[in-house]
């Protein structure tokens, strides 16, 4: 599924002197933007007028699932509004629609349109699902929204629309409460990336060619990434960066004790194609200082599922896992609470559709 290290032994081979990390960066910030979604798109053949989607042949007698018909959205109310469990944009194959506006999916099953943000801009919801963050045109700024009071908060930091065209990768890292945040626009107007915290009024630069992993409340940690050939570095700002053993961006948050991390487990094999696999393990590390790291085995997921993409913390030792298929014959994907002690998880919701493009505190 990941052909990043692939593109470094390229540009390795054509051109040598060149910085191969931060040509890596750019090429995999932006892939790592859409890779959920891509990956569950690709993983469909819409039949035209039937209003089914016919999983591809890749096996003899493949199924065939039936897609729910598109759900009817009301505007997003300016209050009283209880907690997102995922996001998404309607499907879109048309340019006469490629702007249609985020819709948002509550734990309770109802379905809004956030008619006030294009689907092009960025949208992120704060972990617990009771916040908002996304790119408002007409204030060209983010704005904060507290779904259950309605009540608002305006950047500081203006941005042209232009920032998020559909030629940037743009990210949007919020913090717990939603009112510090990175965000970044790679590839367009504004680089570096900039902390902002809302509250204060303040925006910050951060250092250039690192990727935003973790935003803590108030004036606690920031997380940068940035990956190598063969290993990556993990700078928590404040202390040195560390180096881990794999070139990945498949991290969580930092989790409450303000130091640790969990990532993915992958293996390397340059004979095997592709060449890095995820091994099913969730790896625990100190991203401060370092040094060793516990392996875990992820169990009680279907096999037909492989985790994808970690995300916040929903105590000391859980963690938030997106579990999505391993071929396009597979189920919807699923999201799990981990427990990184024993790698044991337990389901929390199903994706209501193919469309979903994130996850409450999924770090993507």
């Amino acid at each position: 599924m990941n052909p990043l290290r692939e593109d470094l032994h390229a540009l390795a081979e054509q051109a040598p002197a060149v910085d191969l990390a931060a040509q890596a960066v750019r090429g995999a910030r932006r892939r790592r933007a859409t890779r959920l979604a891509v990956t569950i798109a690709a993983a469909t053949c819409l039949i035209a007028g039937g209003g089914t989607v016919l999983l591809q042949q890749l096996r003899p007698q493949p199924p065939i699932v039936l897609n729910p018909p598109e759900t009817t959205a009301s505007p997003l109310p300016s209050e009283g509004v209880g907690p997102i469990e995922q996001t998404y944009r309607p499907d879109c194959r048309t340019p006469s629609c490629a702007k249609r506006a985020w819709r948002l999916v509550t734990r309770d099953g109802d379905t809004y349109e956030l008619t006030a943000a294009p689907g092009t801009g960025p949208l992120e919801v704060t972990a617990d699902g009771r916040r908002l963050a996304y790119y408002s045109p007409k204030q060209r700024t983010i704005v904060v929204r507290d779904l259950a009071s309605g009540k608002t908060w305006k950047s500081p930091l203006k941005q042209p629309t232009e920032d998020f065209s559909a030629s940037t990768e743009h990210t949007l890292r919020l913090s717990p409460s939603g009112l510090r945040f990175i965000v970044s626009s790679w590839g367009g107007r504004r680089e570096p990336d900039k902390l902002v915290d809302v509250e204060r009024g303040t925006v910050s630069d951060l250092p250039r060619g690192w990727w935003p992993v973790s935003v803590s409340d108030g004036s606690g940690p920031v997380v940068l990434a940035k990956p190598y050939e063969n290993s990556s570095q993990v700078w928590v700002l404040g202390h040195d960066p560390i180096t881990i053993p794999d070139f990945t961006y498949d991290y969580s948050t930092l989790a409450p004790d303000g130091r640790t991390l969990a990532r993915l487990g992958q293996t390397f094999d340059e004979n095997r194609e592709p060449m890095v696999q995820q091994d099913g393990s969730i790896v625990l590390f100190d991203a401060v200082q370092g040094g060793r790291e516990t392996r875990t085995p992820i169990s009680g997921i279907p096999e037909e599922l492989h985790p994808s993409q970690l995300g916040s913390w929903l105590n000391s030792t859980e963690v938030t896992v997106v579990a999505t298929p391993e071929s396009s014959r597979g189920p919807m994907p699923r999201v799990y609470a981990v427990d990184v002690r024993t790698g044991k998880t337990r389901e929390l919701f199903t994706f209501r559709n193919y469309s979903t493009t994130s996850v409450p505190g999924l770090v993507h």
